[in-house]
């Protein structure tokens, strides 16, 4: 079996367009990935198109070798001296349309081939939000209601989108407000996460984690650059908080100094902007080593949602996963609905990631360059 061709479909969904890969085999085989880099998707495109040239007429099944010719030996990519968030979402997409072939060719599960279920199940959590701190309760209460269990809200801004380092603070006292208001509407036993974005310096983060320590968060996510490596650990020996991130890292290396330098509590990976799952995977076995959870960053549609899940029911160090809510539509562009049960995805039948597209619905939805955003 050969690769024939790559190409690429966006989908026209709120905030992002999500970029689905399709590779082609000679014998009509064809896997689903996702390489979805928000509001930079058709440069990704582009980077798939680029990296396509050292891929037609290989053998679909040497996925390691694959992901480290295109990394490493590759005269017309060898990315390794500049690899960011673009060329590792494309690789990403790439790397997942291999895995879904492997089991497909194998007429396995995706997760059989990577050891096998620790689980049938994989725990998420979603988001919360709202201009008042009744609001952000009215909608906590709300996702409770709906079955999940873990919620994640934002900290507040003084400086609105400006998300200037040095000009904003997180307003500890609003969103200590909105938090208390969200912990009292929801109980003691649901999982409260905040995001920070990494926007914020060393000590405005301790002054917004000390304001918000009784509200009894799980996790502090992304609270500075990460740049700044060194500034983690910083912040985390000052405040009672477990760390997250950093959804900002690209590689297994970056991952391993964030932990060596005791940063984090929880690594966050995000399966298309790290590479996929052949460098995810590394990342958690790293992680495991230092007995840390991973909690895959993941606004992305079912193809990236479906693939994340399948690594998260092979490996033991878990946390929950980032799911969005609110997009009703989401399951038109797949022939099966995703199934959220409990606040967690359930791994669906079918060799591959066992979920394949609705060209109908794909129709429907999709984006092209030239298209309103």
């Amino acid at each position: 079996m050969k690769i024939r061709d790559i190409d690429t479909i966006l989908i026209d969904s709120p905030g992002r367009k999500w970029t689905i890969v399709r590779v082609f085999t000679d014998e009509g085989l064809v896997g689903l990935g996702e390489a979805t880099y928000s509001q930079k998707e058709p440069v990704v495109v582009a980077a798939v198109e680029h990296l396509k040239q050292e891929l037609i007429g290989e053998d679909p099944a040497r996925i390691e070798y694959l992901w480290h010719k295109l990394y490493l030996r590759s005269s017309l990519s060898g990315i390794w001296r500049m690899a960011g968030p673009v060329w590792m979402s494309a690789m990403s997409g790439i790397d997942q349309a291999l895995w879904d072939i492997k089991g497909k060719v194998a007429n396995l599960p995706v997760v059989e081939l990577l050891g096998g279920k620790f689980r049938d199940w994989v725990e998420v959590y979603t988001h919360f939000g709202g201009a008042t701190p009744e609001d952000s309760a009215r909608m906590a209460r709300e996702k409770v209601e709906e079955g999940y269990t873990a919620l994640k809200g934002g900290a507040r801004s003084r400086s609105g989108a400006d998300f200037g380092q040095y000009a904003d603070d997180g307003h500890p006292t609003e969103t200590a407000e909105h938090f208390a208001a969200v912990r009292e509407a929801v109980g003691p036993d649901v999982k409260l996460l905040i995001d920070c974005h990494g926007r914020f310096t060393v000590a405005q983060c301790i002054r917004l984690a000390r304001a918000i320590e009784s509200s009894d968060l799980y996790v502090f996510e992304d609270p500075v650059p990460p740049e700044d490596l060194h500034a983690y650990p910083k912040v985390r020996r000052e405040i009672s908080i477990p760390v997250m991130g950093s959804e900002r890292l690209n590689t297994k290396s970056h991952y391993r100094q964030l932990l060596d330098l005791d940063g984090i509590d929880v690594a966050q990976p995000d399966l298309m902007y790290a590479g996929g799952i052949t460098e995810v995977r590394k990342i958690a076995a790293i992680a495991d080593t230092f007995h840390v959870p991973i909690s895959p960053h993941n606004t992305k549609g079912p193809v990236g949602i479906i693939a994340a899940a399948h690594l998260m029911a092979s490996i033991p160090n878990v946390a929950p996963m980032e799911f969005v809510t609110g997009i009703e539509w989401r399951d038109e562009i797949i022939t099966k609905p995703l199934r959220v049960e409990d606040s967690c995805i359930v791994l669906p039948d079918g060799p591959g990631f066992g979920i394949e597209l609705d060209m109908d619905g794909v129709a429907k939805h999709r984006w092209r360059v030239g298209d309103p955003h």
